[in-house]
């Protein structure tokens, strides 16, 4: 979580240099392209990161995951009748598919992320039909967040090695 607010705050500084330099070369167009893009962006990548955490988390909690859950169920050939019992227990409460796939759809679909994407389309309608749509600042700024992180990510690796 800590290194989600770290790249959270260059996102942050990276946007204020751009409204910056639009207003200094005062490009309205590519603010508006840019901001819009950038905040749409945003808020998908925030939602699908609170939503898959909050899904692992609730996997946490219900000891869906985990090395010793493996271990205890590795070798079916060399078991004692208490972890044959456990055993089809697990197997009477395991997920059925369809289960799992809404369980994980449940993480992937957060409000946030869904907004994000309300977002991005109705700023691209508006700034499409408002005639000040410029794609090139427009993929420009849904490049931002991606790409912050993609580099974050490669200082961050490398400082983990280190």
């Amino acid at each position: 979580m800590k290194e989600f607010f770290n790249v959270f705050k260059i996102l942050i500084a990276v946007d204020i240099g751009i409204i910056v330099f639009c207003f200094l070369e005062n490009n309205l167009l590519w603010l508006y392209n840019t901001q819009i893009a950038f905040f749409s962006t945003s808020l998908i990548i925030l939602g699908s990161f609170l939503g898959y955490a909050g899904m692992v988390k609730h996997n946490l909690q219900n000891g869906n995951v985990g090395e010793d859950i493996l271990k205890k169920y590795e070798d079916p050939h060399n078991m004692d009748d208490e972890e044959e019992i456990e055993v089809k227990k697990y197997k009477k409460n395991r997920l059925k598919w369809y289960e799992a796939v809404l369980l994980n759809f449940k993480g992937g679909m957060n409000i946030i992320r869904i907004l994000g994407y309300v977002f991005l389309v109705a700023g691209f309608l508006y700034l499409s039909k408002s005639n000040r749509f410029d794609a090139l600042s427009f993929l420009f700024g849904l490049s931002i967040v991606p790409a912050v992180t993609f580099v974050y990510l490669i200082f961050y690796k490398k400082k983990f090695n280190n």
